[in-house]
């Protein structure tokens, strides 16, 4: 059973990697997929138009051997706009309809990877500025001019210096393969996107749940500690009370030579007694009784409290309400901790309170100490987790709660130069009750 227990630990710790790597393994394969049928799809389209264009060419040259009036009939049943016979410079030489006096030949590729037999096939182009289909194959056929119109000779010969004029061109439109084009390149970058956004979306839906589970787990463990925690204190009340009562009848009765040891007695019964009620602080109501609370005259009373200085600004007379012992209780935390955030040097304590544009005010207490690991940051706010030896691990805890039953924030981030720094973001108004969202200052 441990190993069972071990491994499935292992694979739970290791879940986010799992699942997400997987998600995006299948969604790759996916894209992957669309992008593939894309190519096909267009390939398919370059084939059609390819064997569109062999077939025009066919019919037209082939009409053209019977007479100039069989062409000009196949070029209208096959939709070409004209067909022309040029040299080997791009030059017009002969044409039927309307074809370009000159052709640039390189951009249908090299000489040299053309055909240059007549019974192959040329190549067939798309050009975007005109939105014509352009074909063009090189021939060995000797074609000449005669009384006007386009005729082969018999011996397939032309007299000299003639250019050897074995270029046969032809055009049609090209707007229905252009919108077919278009269309599966759309669909194939809507398809693309589709499925980039579906898993963004399934990723957000998985964290969300993810996150939904551990606060759950949280919340069942704070559940339980609360009802265990309860019955603590209670406990543990009943017995200090005992304790204090027979501490007092010690002191009257001991010798004065006992005087350390019952002070020490003494000490550990307050920790004890300020424990207990630091737990029932936690498990109580956190909003309590909101009044109108002057957090100028609430830190200038609190900074006074403290041995080390604390330095304190503010850029105006500031007031929020909230309940006056839970703020007390809050800032006092965060200032002890950051007095005591370096026992080897003095950590300069700075308190600094500002407003922002939605009317929530941003107390800032500063420090320049040893600040917080990011393993320790993770918990910092758990119950009884502390990293101070003699303390409780409560005190962030109950600040977090009194602060977010007001509709405010607390978070804990390292300061630049070193040192850590405690946001606590709260609403001036009582109508105030949600939170948009806090930002590093």
């Amino acid at each position: 059973m441990t190993v069972k227990k071990t491994s499935w630990m292992i694979v739970d710790g290791k879940e986010p990697f799992i699942v997400i790597t997987s998600l995006a393994f299948a969604f790759i394969v996916l894209i992957a997929l669309v992008i593939f049928l894309t190519s096909a799809m267009l390939d398919r389209e370059e084939l059609k138009m390819q064997s569109e264009a062999e077939r025009a060419f066919n019919s037209v040259f082939l009409a053209l051997q019977d007479s100039t009036n069989k062409a000009l009939q196949a070029m209208q049943d096959e939709n070409v706009s004209g067909i022309g016979v040029y040299n080997s410079l791009g030059r017009k030489v002969l044409s039927l309809g309307n074809v370009p006096m000159t052709i640039p030949l390189d951009r249908f590729g090299s000489r040299e990877s053309l055909p240059k037999d007549g019974s192959n096939t040329g190549t067939a182009t798309f050009n975007k500025e005109t939105g014509m289909i352009e074909y063009i194959r090189f021939s060995r056929l000797t074609i000449m001019l005669d009384t006007g119109e386009l005729t082969l000779t018999e011996n397939g010969l032309l007299p000299s210096p003639l250019d050897f004029p074995d270029v046969l061109y032809l055009h049609f439109d090209g707007q229905n393969y252009h919108h077919r084009v278009t269309v599966i390149k759309i669909i194939g970058i809507i398809s693309t996107l589709t499925l980039v956004g579906l898993f963004l979306l399934v990723l957000s839906i998985y964290r969300n749940n993810r996150r939904y589970r551990e606060t759950i787990a949280k919340q069942e463990s704070l559940v339980n500690l609360g009802q265990a925690a309860r019955t603590l204190t209670h406990e543990i009340k009943n017995p200090l009370s005992a304790i204090t009562i027979q501490l007092a009848l010690l002191k009257k009765t001991l010798p004065g030579n006992h005087a350390e040891e019952l002070k020490l007695i003494e000490q550990e019964i307050r920790r004890l007694t300020q424990l207990t009620n630091k737990v029932s602080d936690f498990l109580r109501n956190p909003l309590g009784k909101p009044v109108v609370v002057d957090l100028n005259e609430l830190f200038t009373s609190l900074v006074m409290r403290f041995d080390k200085p604390i330095r304190f600004s503010s850029s105006s007379p500031q007031q929020i309400v909230i309940d006056a012992d839970r703020a007390r209780s809050v800032f006092e935390n965060l200032l002890k901790n950051a007095v005591e955030s370096s026992s080897t040097r003095d950590p300069q304590v700075e308190v600094r309170i500002t407003t922002d544009k939605r009317n929530f005010v941003h107390i800032y207490v500063m420090d320049r100490g040893d600040g917080i690991s990011v393993e320790d940051s993770k918990k910092i706010f758990d119950p009884f987790f502390t990293t101070k030896i003699h303390g409780s691990g409560i005190g962030l805890s109950i600040s977090q709660q009194f602060v977010k039953a007001r509709g405010g924030n607390i978070r804990l981030y390292p300061r630049d130069g070193g040192g850590t720094v405690a946001e606590v973001v709260l609403p001036k108004s009582i109508h105030t009750v949600k939170l948009m969202g806090v930002t590093k200052k």
